[in-house]
């Protein structure tokens, strides 16, 4: 009889658990609004959220199968989200009404210290006021003078690479690329966003390497939580689970709030993150606390860390088999270095790069960082096309979903779109480009304020490594990266492989 009562229990118990996963599943069949058929607890989105695909293809096809539909239901997991598949109605949302969209959704609710103080979770006039603050950190006249403390990092990555198998007597050797510009990004954002000096290739368990390793939650058991954050906020909460765990997160509380201090008392400048934000803090009107000044130093981490290292991972394994684009490339690059005349790459010299800069753009369109970005709905609002009819009636609270990996990936906007073209991004041809159809940093008010600090990484590390290497496919390249990539992010589970050539 026991028997018999705990299995009635315990069908009893999954039955409550399969209504609650599937309970939001008729919010767009009561709205009228087109959607496909979501499975309980991951929706529509089942390859990325049991890791067999990434985030980028999947919604990539699912925007491939809707595109029709100048909008439509999307299910992340168990939240229904309305995806806007039309470049005109994108404009609509995110720029021109953005007054009705002025937040990103929270994908966790947490109470965790520095999360709710970044900028990119920041809502409303508390954000207005931090996004205008920082924005004059990131022009171009700032990052001028922070390209000369990334120049170090590259240098101590190419004399890492001089020294490898093979280099030094001029032979080709295999590369991990991505372990590779992962100790170059974490060294980056060591030296511009938290003051410190560390060098990850003489030194790869270095204390910043390690804790900023575990804080990047695209993949592992930090996926793990934040996917469980995800799909069960309360729970998640009850536990008293955290996504970060606090001695991480006080560390680097400590490094920048000490460094500020130090600074302070001694008179020291340097021209990195933390000396923008002192000044900022100077001449801003609101009081920020240590938190919020740390806080954003800590959003390079989720910013930045990943994403730019795949950037040049992906740019790499583009020029690795397209050698005509490659060559072309490697002109541009060394007439650059002759153009400088022995001294050190500066950020005018990088911006002067065009067909460098029509490769990152392509790279960013096939292999978008980003899949998607999001909106909030914070009032009421009515959708009209351009002849004034009604599309869709939004009410507060509905969560928006930009599909940028779907553009991107649409024949209609670029044609052949698995072919890595950079004369798309050309001045001939880039006029051509339908607006709100290429979005690799975001779109209107809400879009990456770090943008060019992104870019001149990327362009940076890539002219000194093509400088002295050809990049060439190994044995252990990955033939399918579209296929094989997982999670949030194109990195392969075998690596990211690839031959270096020194060049005579």
């Amino acid at each position: 009889m026991a028997v018999l009562e705990i299995c009635l229990a315990l069908l009893g118990i999954g039955l409550l658990i399969y209504k609650w996963s599937t309970s939001t599943f008729k919010t767009f069949e009561e709205r009228g609004l087109p959607f496909e058929k979501p499975y309980p607890f991951v929706g529509n989105m089942a390859g990325s959220a049991l890791q067999k695909a990434s985030f980028q293809k999947q919604l990539s096809e699912f925007y491939d199968r809707t595109r029709q539909h100048k909008i439509v239901g999307l299910f992340n997991l168990r939240t229904p989200m309305i995806q806007l598949n039309d470049p005109d109605m994108i404009k609509k949302v995110c720029v021109k009404d953005f007054d009705y969209f002025p937040n990103h959704q929270l994908f966790i609710t947490t109470k965790e210290r520095l999360i709710n103080d970044m900028l990119s979770v920041m809502r409303d006039q508390r954000w207005k006021h931090m996004r205008n603050t920082l924005t004059p950190v990131f022009t171009a006249a700032k990052m001028r003078n922070m390209f000369t403390l990334m120049n170090d990092s590259f240098a101590e990555c190419l004399q890492h690479l001089d020294t490898a198998s093979g280099a030094a007597s001029g032979k080709s050797f295999e590369v991990d690329m991505k372990v590779l510009c992962n100790k170059l990004s974490n060294d980056v954002i060591a030296t511009t966003a938290f003051g410190l000096k560390v060098n990850s290739f003489d030194n790869p368990n270095n204390e910043f390497y390690e804790i900023g390793q575990s804080l990047v939650f695209s993949r592992g058991f930090q996926f793990l939580k934040f996917m469980f954050a995800s799909l069960v906020p309360k729970i998640f909460t009850m536990f008293k689970l955290t996504i970060f765990e606090a001695n991480k997160v006080d560390y680097f509380v400590r490094l920048v709030v000490e460094a500020i201090k130090y600074r302070e008392q001694h008179n020291i400048h340097r021209p990195d993150m933390i000396q923008l934000l002192m000044e900022s803090k100077k001449e801003s009107q609101d009081n920020w606390s240590d938190d919020e000044i740390v806080a954003q130093c800590f959003i390079f981490f989720f910013a930045a860390f990943e994403n730019n290292s795949n950037l040049v991972c992906t740019t790499a394994y583009e020029l690795l088999h397209n050698p005509d684009i490659q060559e072309r490339l490697y002109e541009e690059v060394k007439e650059t270095h002759e153009a400088l005349k022995g001294e050190s790459l500066n950020y005018d010299a990088v911006q002067k790069m065009e067909y460098m800069d029509m490769i990152i753009s392509e790279s960013l369109r096939k292999w978008t960082l980003a899949a998607a970005t999001d909106r909030h709905c914070s009032k009421d609002y009515t959708l009209t096309d351009e002849d004034g009819n009604k599309v869709f009636d939004f009410k507060v609270g509905d969560r928006i979903n930009i599909p940028i990996s779907g553009l991107h990936m649409d024949d209609k906007y670029f044609p052949d779109p698995k072919k890595f073209d950079p004369e798309r991004f050309s001045e001939e041809r880039k006029g051509d480009l339908v607006p709100y159809t290429y979005l690799p940093f975001g779109v209107g008010p809400r879009n990456c304020i770090g943008n060019r600090y992104a870019l001149m990484q990327v362009k940076g590390m890539l002219y000194n490594l093509l400088l002295k290497y050809k990049i060439e496919a190994s044995p252990r390249t990955e033939k399918d990266l579209w296929g094989s990539a997982r999670g949030f992010n194109f990195t392969p589970r075998s690596g990211f492989w690839m031959q270096f050539v020194p060049r005579k």
